[in-house]
């Protein structure tokens, strides 16, 4: 037995009861692990996923304790916790705090603020849990006596504010600190790149990156690039000499970082440091972060900051040392390079001295560091004193399109550098031949005419008598980086307006003066024209709806009496009836002794938000749902094909007087109740397949009149209001007659005592504005379709569920909630749009929109044909996977004098049809494993192009509908059918002029 266990068992016998728990939590796995571990302990369980469905469990079970979270949709713990205590009936049930949200302080503060009994801090351990389930349900303390149901609330909701409040300081410091840190890398980066001393420059790294990093100490090495040896060592915060100096070979962890080019981090305790193979004498290492100093060709070595203060080096470290260590790389790699070639470029000077052609010896020195030259990922550029170039390295020669040769000679001013800025480079040339080696940075002209953006570092070439001969200049392409630096002030300037545009209300209240102060934005959240508010806290006041001014009033006044921040979501009342949500946040200022001296805010206007929000949740659940629902009428549609036929089989095959009549009629009268039933599920989930047609949608009113006058009975009268001229609409009529079916039925339950149903028809136009609040519909023609009741009504939270499958205000066994969720099922798979209006005992008003057809001609409804269904002797090949089903259509065909073959799969079907020359049929299920029936008839009709095929299915397949709607030209049985259904389609099918054939 788990630890606790024998704790729990001995708590429950003391009490020697079962106790009502309810659990409210937005996650289920939370939900499930306490409802299995309290069940065990013999506890009967409620559960609840936000505060409002916990609120209405409370009330109706009275539970004996309530555990909850914080923070949850809908209503959050905070909230509800607080309606606990409101009400009488629940003011004394104790509660526990269930949350990962706070720390433990914090989380006990706010239960005792708000009336909460415990603390359970998420993950909580078994045993913790039944210990604090067994205290609360024996009466113990957790956090003090329960407050009285009337103390106020302002505390609490201060407290819980404030909670909130400092979560989002700690966001905000934390994105603070990470611009901070990020200026200080760029502004690290813009100081080294100027500093051309290897040394120096290792020195600053050093020394910036440990305050950046807020490292003990750093270590920074060089090694050489080819014996990977140390070159160089620089710190700060430490001495390295005891442990590594130049010429010491690179080993263990350090020569992991080079040689696996990648970032290491990581914390433990001092004694295990040898794990990874530190250096001899290397000091103490708590936590770490190394990274190598690359640049995208060469790895030059190694940084790595130790940490040992107690704090860990996290993922933004490691990420900023990536960044750092890549910008340190490829400065080392300039300098580097620089420094190499103004040491080639000395040796240069000395090897000419010693030879008597002076251009002849350029010629040779310059072949010969042009190899070493090539290596350097930098331009590489030499002039002579009149600005001819007399070397240029292979990396300048990609970027500038001309080889080595067709530079050599030519002016670089005239040919490298753009027109427009030609003059003033020329004296900064000149400039730079007085002595002036200022870094600059100027374009540079491609051979195809592309500029790109350099930053040049320059040396003089001196002769052995100290003489200028020529410069030598160093460039590193900046486009890119210069572009970022663009794009980054152009984001600002964005950002910047984005915030004067962005519809946010700006307000400010001097408390000496009592003058309110709005901006015209404000002014236009609540409705009022420019300059037209009074400017007073209570003219703000009488903005706001009145069912939301009370909350409001209390979180100033709490925000004004702790001089802090305050945020309120209202209802703001326009002068012309409408509603906007508003997201007001404020802040209040208090002087020294405590009074309120300025308070200043913004305010957003949060209704589209909302809008969304809720129709965003309510497509989701009518999703899952509608998946669910269509996935089990599939699977009842074959049960119920072999149910209804062999109940035909029985009833055909007894004598009429034969007693068990009566029980197979039974048993056939409950599978068509079922099919209905199925029916009702596929047009719920939308995948119900239709055969739309164009319809006069008073044609169908009228021939269903007479229906809804026996459904309806004597008691409510029906109205018929049918506008003439009425467009026509493409839909497939069964459904329209079952949206007015339902909706009458719907109707007749309203009005128990009688009354009336109205019916009416109507031409409208949507415009723009109506999609604003139906996100589903799109502005155009559409015809109105209006049933109106005089019944009871709805409560606006009874219209919020209306449409959702299973939800039904009736008693037990009077309905299934599927009948509205079915229209609106329909409705959607027409591409239309429902909504209702409804008010408590004055009535129910149904709005049904049907897109306009454009006054096609509408099509006549079909008489049913009242004779026996067809025979014949031709050959039916029989596909169904499901043998009971497939068993019973070879039954009801070989009554009808066919010659049926079957078969339960593709392969099975192909080998029959391949053995039998005369296969005149092919009846086939849609959906089945392996090939499906679209696949099969593909393959069948490639073999005998003259086959006649019919799809047989009860649930939608993409093979033969489109979005529902079944694709011209197939031929299509729903299920469930009977023997006579099965007969006609077969002869209709045979008897239909033979079109080239061809697999959907």
């Amino acid at each position: 037995m788990p630890v606790g266990g024998s704790s729990c068992t001995a708590t429950s016998s003391r009490h020697n009861r079962i106790a009502t728990i309810l659990v409210v939590d937005d996650l289920s796995a939370n939900r499930a692990f306490l409802g299995a571990l309290l069940r065990e302990q013999g506890h009967r369980l409620l559960e609840a996923a936000d505060g409002a469905q916990g609120l209405a469990a409370a009330q109706a079970e009275r539970p004996d304790l309530v555990i909850t979270d914080v923070l949850m949709p809908v209503m959050d713990g905070f909230e509800f916790v607080r309606q606990l205590r409101l009400d009488p009936a629940t003011s004394g049930t104790p509660v526990v705090l269930y949350t990962a949200t706070y720390s433990a302080r914090d989380a006990r503060d706010l239960a005792h603020s708000i009336g909460a009994s415990y603390v359970l801090t998420k993950p909580a351990k078994a045993e913790e849990v039944l210990a604090v389930v067994g205290r609360a349900l024996a009466g113990g303390s957790g956090q003090g006596e329960l407050p009285e149901p009337s103390q106020p609330t302002a505390d609490a909701d201060r407290e819980y504010l404030g909670l909130l409040s400092d979560r989002l300081s700690e966001k905000s410091g934390d994105l603070r600190s990470a611009n901070a840190r990020l200026r200080a890398l760029i502004n690290i980066g813009l100081e080294l790149a100027s500093e051309r001393d290897p040394e120096r420059l290792l020195e600053n790294v050093c020394l910036a990156s440990r305050d950046l990093f807020g490292a003990s100490y750093v270590t920074l090495g060089i090694v050489d690039l080819n014996d990977r040896t140390v070159v160089r060592v620089a710190t700060s915060g430490m001495d390295a000499n005891a442990w590594i100096k130049p010429g010491d070979p690179v080993a263990g962890f350090f020569a992991q970082v080079i040689g696996e080019r990648r970032t290491f981090r990581g914390e433990y305790a001092g004694e295990n440091a040898a794990g990874l193979q530190w250096p001899a004498n290397h000091p103490e290492v708590r936590s770490f972060l190394a990274a190598p100093i690359a640049s995208p060709g060469l790895v030059f070595g190694w940084i790595c900051f130790v940490g040992n203060e107690g704090r860990a080096f996290t993922q933004d470290d490691e990420d900023l040392v990536m960044a750092l260590s890549g910008q340190v790389g490829r400065i080392y790699e300039g300098s580097h390079f620089f420094a190499l070639a103004k040491k080639r470029a000395e040796e240069l000077e000395g090897e000419i001295l010693e030879r008597n052609g002076v251009e002849e010896i350029l010629r040779i020195e310059r072949d010969r560091s042009q190899r070493y030259l090539d290596t350097a990922q930098v331009m590489l550029v030499a002039l002579d004193l009149r600005g001819k170039v007399t070397l240029a390295n292979r990396y300048a020669c990609s970027v500038l399109g001309w080889t080595a040769e067709e530079l050599r000679g030519v002016d670089w001013l005239e040919t490298c550098i753009p027109a427009r800025i030609r003059e003033s480079t020329r004296g900064s040339f000149q400039k730079l031949l007085d002595g002036d080696l200022s870094i600059v940075e100027n374009p540079v002209l491609t051979r195809s005419g592309e500029e790109r953006l350099f930053q040049w570092r320059n040396t003089l070439i001196r002769n052995d008598g100290d003489q200028i001969v020529g410069v030598l200049s160093s460039g590193a392409d900046i486009t890119e980086h210069s572009l970022a630096v663009e794009a980054l002030r152009t984001a600002e300037e964005r950002m910047r307006f984005a915030l004067e545009s962005a519809n946010v209300g700006i307000w400010d209240m001097d408390y000496s003066s009592g003058k309110l102060r709005w901006s015209e934005t404000l002014e236009a959240q609540y409705g009022l024209a420019p300059k037209s508010f009074t400017g007073t806290f209570e003219a703000f006041i009488a903005c706001i709806h009145p069912d939301d001014r009370t909350s409001v009033v209390a979180e100033v006044e709490a925000a004004i009496q702790a001089g802090s921040d305050f945020s309120v979501v209202h209802r703001a009342s326009w002068p012309d009836g409408t509603i906007r949500w508003l997201n007001g946040i404020g802040r209040v200022r208090l002087d020294e002794q405590g009074r309120p001296v300025r308070a200043i805010g913004i305010s957003m206007d949060v209704t589209g938000r909302r809008a969304l929000e809720e129709q965003f949740h309510q497509a989701q659940k009518m999703e899952a749902i509608g998946r669910l629902a269509g996935g089990v009428a599939h699977d009842f549609n074959n049960l119920l094909t072999a149910i209804l036929g062999y109940c035909e089989l029985l009833l055909t095959d007894l004598d009429p007087l034969d007693p068990r009549r009566a029980d197979i009629e039974e048993i056939q009268g409950a599978g068509e109740s079922a099919a209905r039933l199925t029916r009702q599920l596929l047009a719920f989930s939308r995948r119900q397949i239709v055969e739309p047609t164009l319809l006069d949608l008073n044609a169908v009113v009228t021939g269903v009149h007479p229906i809804l006058t026996r459904l309806i009975g004597e008691d409510v009268k029906i109205e018929l209001g049918l506008q003439s001229g009425l467009s026509t609409v493409k839909a497939d009529r069964g459904q329209v007659e079952q949206i007015i079916l339902n909706l009458a039925v719907n109707a007749r339950d309203a009005m128990p005592k009688g009354g009336t149903l109205s019916l009416e028809t109507a031409n409208v136009e949507l415009d723009e504005n109506y999609p604003k609040t139906h996100l589903s519909v799109r502005p155009g023609a559409y015809v109105a379709l209006t049933v109106t009741d005089t019944g009871s009504g709805m409560t606006a939270a009874v219209q919020d569920r209306l449409f959702e499958p299973f939800f039904t205000t009736k008693e037990v066994g009077r309905g299934t909630g599927l009948g509205l969720a079915t229209v609106h099922g329909i409705v959607n798979q027409i591409g239309g749009s429902i909504n209702v209006y409804s008010e408590l005992n004055r009535g129910t008003s149904f709005k049904v929109y049907f897109p306009s057809a454009a006054n096609e001609p509408a099509v006549e409804a079909p008489t049913p044909s009242k004779g026996p269904a067809h025979t014949g002797t031709q050959t039916v090949l029989v596909v169904e996977d499901a043998e009971g089903l497939r068993d019973l259509v070879r039954r009801l065909l070989e009554r009808q004098g066919y010659t049926v073959l079957v078969a339960s799969n593709a392969d099975d079907a192909i080998q029959m049809f391949e053995a039998t020359e005369t296969i005149d049929v092919l009846l086939t299920d849609v959906v089945m494993p392996g090939a499906s029936g679209p696949e099969l008839t593909r393959r069948l009709i490639e073999k005998r192009p003259g086959l006649r095929v019919i799809y047989m299915s009860g649930y939608t397949e993409e093979a033969i509908v489109q979005h529902g709607v079944l694709k011209p030209g197939i031929a299509f049985l729903h299920k469930p059918f009977t023997a006579d259904s099965l007969g006609r389609k077969i002869r209709e099918v045979l008897e239909l002029e033979l079109v080239p054939a061809g697999a959907p």
